[in-house]
């Protein structure tokens, strides 16, 4: 693996080879680390290596995105059952290097053992943009809540490859296969972020679906006074694909309205923002080619929380999350 890492930048002035990298960093430096477990968080039946190596890299780059930062430096972990072979490996950081150099991101270290399953850990380093960078503890009240891209295409797909491995679902259908790139093949919206660095009060990526990750927002800037979220459901950005999926009727459908609300992983950019904001986000939509859609506010509120209505002013009740890592109460068999 030593072999294959390219040459590295005047900041890292000892990479791979000690038991730490040493670096030459600027006085402030943004940490982030995120865990993909087989089984978990991929199928390793329907996941080619190339692409779990990048994705295992640009969902870390994800995080700072959300921070509007730069990054600058990553160290990857990597534990493998005893069986998978060294082309596997090989591949996986193929990909991994990739969007490393997309990014100039430069791999510095990091360790490899045995494990019962495959398991990657990785830790980004970087940068603020602007002397501080985006936290989730900026919204107001008054605030519009944004999103970019679209949601439910990565919960959708993952959903789709595991029919697909039980023979339950043709993954080659056009379609179909859009949707799990979503899921295999996430892009970080680095540029985005850093461009929001002025404009966003509070902001942080999608990666658990955006009502639990706007209550984040909410929990983290409801210090001196309660916030909550107010969601127009008929705003919410979802794909041609996945409203063909749902037959142009998703919110119609149980699952739609899951997936698309909780399903996760789809690393877009949610972030609140001054209603005077309006033009500067328009243009920078324009600028990026990268849809912006105002989904929501932020009001004062007696407790922290999300309502879900309709643009007639109906409410509806929150779906209940599609996947929790660890539910607060055990689930009866059927």
């Amino acid at each position: 693996m030593r072999e294959r890492l390219p040459a590295l930048g005047k900041s890292v002035l000892r990479g791979v080879g000690d038991d730490a990298a040493w670096l030459k960093t600027a006085s402030q430096t943004l940490v982030t680390c995120d865990l993909l477990i087989e089984n978990v968080h991929f199928l390793p039946q329907l996941t080619p290596p190339r692409l779990l190596g990048r994705k295992a890299l640009s969902v870390n780059l994800s995080d700072i995105a959300a921070m509007a930062g730069i990054p600058d430096f990553a160290i990857l972990g990597l534990g493998f059952p005893r069986e998978i072979e060294l082309e596997y490996a090989d591949e996986l950081l193929e990909g991994f290097l990739e969007v490393a150099a997309e990014n100039k991101v430069e791999l510095i270290g990091g360790d490899t053992t045995a494990a019962p399953v495959l398991t990657i850990a990785v830790t980004v380093l970087g940068r603020a943009l602007n002397k501080r960078p985006v936290l989730r503890s900026g919204a107001k009240a008054g605030d519009e809540v944004w999103v970019t891209g679209t949601v439910g295409d990565a919960g959708l797909g993952f959903e789709l490859l595991k029919k697909s491995l039980n023979q339950e679902q043709e993954i080659s259908e056009l379609h179909y296969s859009s949707l799990a790139v979503r899921h295999l093949n996430p892009t970080p919206r680095l540029e985005a972020g850093q461009k929001l660095a002025a404009i966003a009060n509070a902001m942080v990526d999608v990666s658990d679906g955006i009502v639990s990750d706007l209550t984040r927002i909410l929990e983290e800037s409801s210090r001196k006074t309660p916030l909550r979220g107010r969601l127009f459901l008929e705003r919410i950005p979802l794909s041609r694909d996945f409203r063909k999926y749902f037959e142009d009727k998703p919110w119609q459908s149980k699952n739609g309205l899951a997936l698309a609300l909780t399903g996760g992983e789809d690393y877009e950019l949610l972030f609140t923002a001054a209603p005077k904001k309006r033009r500067l986000i328009a243009k920078l939509a324009d600028e990026l080619g990268l849809a912006f859609s105002r989904i929501g506010k932020i009001e004062k509120a007696r407790k922290i929380e999300i309502i879900l209505q309709h643009e007639n002013g109906k409410t509806l009740p929150l779906p209940k999350p599609w996947f929790e890592h660890f539910p607060k109460t055990e689930s009866t068999p059927n």
